[in-house]
């Protein structure tokens, strides 16, 4: 992250702040769809209705903790289990997303589109840390196309927004998107995911 995320310490806690809230409603919305699907079926048939993505949701719990050490810790963090960490969840993703893909008859073509969201954010993330290690930042991709890619997370992050206000949601973003007044509940993890991954990327871009 560089020395811009070390003079950004308030940006920082908060942006952790908002990982965690954003853990905790994931979190929550998994345990109500679990109570859910016991209550109608008690064998757990219902674990797999169209309703639950649990792969997807765990996946954004991941990249909640992975990313909140990152912005709280952006030079103590240990470079190389960093890109451990990162490498691993982006070869679990893969194959998740393969198998749904393969498996596409059985599951919404959104599930597929949401999962395959968080492969391309930790991928991201692990191309953007790629130059970064204990002596401080060398190679890894240029200050433009992360400017881009930050811009690129910005702009989904407003395009989810604006959908789901209008009442609709966007085939990459499935998370419940109840109808009422303001922004819904259920795609506020997308969206802050999607600022959270901004605001690293730009900490990358100008660090």
């Amino acid at each position: 992250m560089g020395e811009f995320g070390l003079d950004q310490t308030a940006l920082r806690v908060c942006a952790a702040l908002a990982f965690t809230i954003t853990a905790a409603m994931v979190a929550a919305r998994m345990t109500s769809r679990q109570a859910h699907a016991g209550q109608r079926d008690p064998a757990g048939a219902g674990c797999g209705s169209a309703d639950s993505d649990h792969e997807s949701d765990a996946a954004h719990l991941l990249m909640c903790a992975v990313m909140s050490v990152m912005v709280l810790f952006p030079v103590q963090v240990h470079a190389h289990a960093l890109h451990g960490v990162l490498l691993a969840m982006t070869l679990v993703f893969g194959l998740l997303l393969a198998a749904r893909v393969v498996g596409s008859r059985s599951s919404r073509p959104g599930q597929a589109g949401a999962l395959g969201y968080h492969l391309i954010a930790a991928g991201v993330m692990l191309a953007t840390m790629s130059g970064h290690s204990a002596g401080g930042h060398g190679g890894g991709p240029g200050g433009v196309p992360v400017t881009i890619l930050a811009l690129l997370f910005l702009a989904d992050a407003v395009a989810v927004a604006v959908t789901a206000l209008r009442g609709d949601r966007l085939w990459w973003a499935v998370h419940t998107a109840a109808p009422g007044r303001g922004l819904p509940l259920g795609v506020l993890p997308h969206v802050i995911m999607d600022l959270g991954m901004a605001y690293m990327l730009a900490a990358a871009a100008f660090g």
